[in-house]
């Protein structure tokens, strides 16, 4: 086997069950802050108040958040409904959906607030074996089932990717003196538009590309997609009732159990071992740079922080474009490869080159202003 295959075949679900037990871990630690908020809403429900004296206690409703759960519960049990007419598998599957939501996302925004990375993958896939382990002792399996788990599996992860984003729009939000209603309420705005604009993505991807292995025949280019692939193993994996890794689950499971011992965050050396290097390199020199540029100025960090943020868009939005391109009629690769990009030597050389290039423009535009203040 190669280091890749070695990468995806064990070490990935070494590092899933790392990352479900930091969750877990995390779950505990905010039980306090998810208590403290239905206390909360409690003493603004019986007092009939909508707002307190501070901008940022003021929320919407709580009658308001009830009846959206409300609504979205029944929304979710339609859907389900649709794949499974067996009642009992249908309520089991929205108290899944709801449970997992409502615990996870708080982990998802401690996350995103404190690392500034979320966990999505992780927390979707422990929600992929729970609900799995779950409904097969309801009969539920085979291609139905898959569907079922993988239906779940989509609501969860949606509502932590919200969730994530809510967060840093919250931030945003207290800088410009908004209050949390307002946002609140724009966000659900903001959710139907973006609905929109993934599930065009997502189409214009499955147009232009093969999603995790090549199909024979298929001319399309492969996108590697190692959550998704990884995702679909695990679903296919319990819903075939094949045999599980659980051993592999279990060491990732320990390792969690041993950082949180020493004191080391959990969550994040677990998504360091789940994350493949590609990945993980250019967020430690991410790393470095940001410890170094706070240790200069701490104003500078916030304004490499600004432009990371565009550079991620941009990447994004570069990869949309790249698949959009490919439905152009007699597109092919000639037409936006570099003079040397068959050079292997020459290639790797540029872009090393051109990525130092990109950490000298963060050092120095971060560490700018200092120099303008200083003159």
């Amino acid at each position: 086997m190669t280091a890749i295959q070695i990468f995806r075949g064990y070490v990935r679900f070494v590092a899933v069950g790392a990352v479900a037990t930091a969750g877990i871990f995390g779950i505990v630690k905010s039980i306090r802050i998810v208590a403290g908020s239905f206390a909360v809403a409690a003493r603004t429900f019986r007092a009939g108040e909508t707002a307190s004296g501070e901008r940022t206690d003021r929320d919407i409703t709580v009658m308001t958040v009830l009846l959206g759960v409300i609504v979205s519960a029944i929304a979710v049990g339609a859907l389900l409904g649709t794949l499974s007419s067996a009642p009992a598998v249908i309520l089991i599957g929205v108290a899944l959906a709801v449970v997992f939501s409502f615990f996870f996302t708080s982990v998802a925004a401690n996350a995103i607030a404190t690392t500034a990375r979320n966990p999505v993958s992780g927390m979707t896939m422990l929600t992929i074996i729970i609900s799995s382990i779950v409904l097969l002792r309801f009969g539920l399996s085979g291609t139905t089932g898959m569907f079922f788990v993988m239906a779940l599996a989509g609501m969860v992860c949606t509502a932590l990717s919200v969730s994530g984003q809510t967060i840093t729009d919250f931030k945003v939000g207290y800088w410009l003196g908004s209050t949390p209603a307002a946002q609140q309420k724009v966000k659900f705005l903001g959710v139907l538009a973006a609905s929109v604009a993934v599930g065009l993505t997502i189409v214009m991807l499955a147009r232009v590309f093969q999603f995790g292995d090549a199909v024979p025949g298929d001319p399309r280019v492969v996108l590697p997609s190692p959550q998704a692939s990884i995702m679909k193993a695990l679903v296919e994996g319990f819903m075939s009732r094949q045999p599980v890794a659980y051993l592999l689950f279990g060491a990732g499971a320990a390792i969690a159990v041993s950082m949180e011992m020493l004191g080391v965050p959990a969550l994040i050396f677990a998504l360091g071992m789940y994350l493949p290097l590609e990945l993980n390199t250019p967020a430690l020199v991410g790393g470095f740079l940001a410890h170094l540029v706070s240790k200069r100025d701490a104003t500078a960090r916030e304004r490499g922080v600004v432009i990371a943020s565009g550079l991620m868009a941009g990447g994004a939005l570069g990869g949309v474009f790249g698949a959009a391109c490919r439905l152009i009629p007699g597109y092919t690769e000639a037409w936006i490869q570099t003079p040397f990009y068959a050079n292997e030597l020459v290639s790797q050389c540029v872009s090393g080159v051109m990525f130092l290039g990109l950490c000298a423009y963060l050092w120095f535009s971060s560490v700018r202003r200092q120099k303008e203040n200083a003159a």
